[in-house]
């Protein structure tokens, strides 16, 4: 019998609130187990959004209700240390989060940073941490059916990590591993992820997201089957003034896995934030990443390259909000859809009042390989002053076959030529990182996952 998409979304809705209900934390002084209650409340009064959300219209969660993951982790699975990473960049600090659990990594962090667990900042001794930290904590919107995943993050508020930056202090470069899979039960994990940045302080955080249980699947195959697993990660960032977080995430998961981040950065005066992202991987994929541009002369630039193949599914949802003036932000994004994937693009601007000398650019470009391929790009500008500067533009189409004719009249056979072209498309993503090596690394990445061509 076919159970209808909304009864299944309702039956693990009606799931993870009972375990709301009878599992509620108590861990934390009282502001925060008012915080996490009205969290809970909202998402039992809510549930999780669906296609009549604007916001999720074309991102279905019917993945994450077949997996129908319980909530939180118990026990233990992979052996953390056992688990390698796709980059391994010399030095740096950080931490990994394997099958449910936080684990520091063993350099040392740099003079002025520090590093803490928020379980630990949770115990009686680090409630004083805790009450700097409270107006972040409440800032987060768990309001309504479309916050069901924040207000979920918000009321199991429990595993996360903090970096805080001092003044003036760069801190190189900060790892945040992410292992996906290896339990033989389904969870979803739910992390907080809070950054700091002092003002004049530096930081390059660098994400890794991977299937931890297994090799990753092989490109141009079909997805290995494994338990799956899924992650709900919140990442806040509070950059202070002439701060500088610049921020690169790759996502290689399984094809089982589920993950699910947002991203919330406050920037003051002339800060600055840059995020690449590189998505070859995972079953169901979705982040939302919003800026609040609250300074004069901020600057934010949001880039993604993403390539998918077979069932895959990746949603990326973009807000970049101008408030005071001279501020500048860029959206720039490029997708290789092959099988049956589909990809998700929605980059919003918005100029408030006021917020003049305002600069905006966005492209969203794409490739479709395959008949069965489906991208949804939805560029957006809200203006609501007189002297800005913005741009926007998207495209969807196939390869340009007079460039692929050229490459063949130099004697390239015509896959070879396809996949030139299709991997110097990424590259104009990859070429924006400050780190040549690291940009090779993740490039090679992305043509080894390549959708078969030709």
């Amino acid at each position: 019998m076919n159970v209808p998409a909304n009864a299944t979304a309702a039956n693990l809705a009606e799931n993870w609130a009972e375990s709301l209900r009878s599992g509620q934390l108590e861990q934390g002084p009282s502001w925060l187990r008012t915080l996490r209650s009205a969290a809970a409340s909202e998402f039992l009064l809510h549930g999780l959004p669906g296609n009549k959300d604007e916001a999720w219209k074309y991102t279905s969660l019917r993945r994450l209700e077949d997996l129908n993951p319980a909530l939180g982790v118990t026990g233990t699975g992979v052996d953390a240390a056992e688990w390698i990473p796709l980059l391994s960049p010399a030095g740096g600090f950080g931490f990994r989060f394997v099958d449910g659990h936080l684990q520091w990594l063993h350099q040392q962090a740099p003079q002025g940073v520090s590093m803490l667990s928020l379980q630990d900042v949770l115990s009686a001794t680090g409630q004083d941490q805790l009450n700097h930290l409270r107006p972040l904590l409440e800032a987060v919107d768990v309001g309504g059916r479309g916050h069901a995943f924040e207000a979920l993050n918000t009321a199991l508020l429990r595993d996360g990590a903090i970096i805080h930056v001092a003044a003036g202090v760069d801190a190189g470069l900060c790892l945040a591993q992410w292992g996906l899979g290896g339990r033989a039960d389904c969870r979803l994990a739910n992390f907080r992820l809070i950054i700091i940045l002092e003002q004049g302080a530096r930081l390059q955080l660098l994400e890794q997201f991977q299937d931890a249980g297994q090799p990753a699947d092989k490109p141009g195959n079909e997805p290995q089957k494994n338990a799956g697993q899924a992650l709900n990660l919140m990442l806040q960032a509070q950059l202070a003034a002439d701060s500088v977080l610049q921020h690169v995430r790759l996502q290689s998961a399984a094809s089982t896995s589920i993950l699910l981040t947002f991203s919330d950065v406050h920037q003051a005066a002339r800060s600055s934030y840059t995020c690449t992202g590189f998505d070859v991987g995972g079953g169901l994929v979705r982040h939302d990443i919003n800026c609040r541009l609250a300074g004069d002369g901020a600057r934010a630039e949001v880039n993604g390259a993403f390539v998918l193949d077979h069932e895959r599914h990746v949603d990326h949802h973009i807000c970049i909000d101008h408030l005071a003036p001279s501020c500048s932000s860029e959206q720039f994004f490029r997708g290789v859809l092959g099988g049956s994937s589909r990809g998700v693009f929605n980059g919003k601007a918005v100029i408030r009042p006021g917020a003049d000398g305002s600069r905006v650019r966005q492209s969203s470009a794409n490739l479709l390989l395959s008949d069965l391929a489906e991208i949804d790009t939805k560029p957006e500008l809200e203006i609501y002053a007189d002297e800005v500067e913005a741009s926007h533009g998207a495209t969807v189409g196939s390869l340009d076959e007079q460039a692929v004719f050229y490459l063949r009249s130099r004697g390239l056979g015509d896959t070879a030529a396809r996949r030139m072209l299709t991997v110097a498309f990424c590259r104009a993503v990859t070429a924006r990182l400050p780190d040549a090596a690291m940009a090779e690394q993740i490039a090679a990445v992305l043509e080894a996952s390549m959708p078969k061509l030709g």
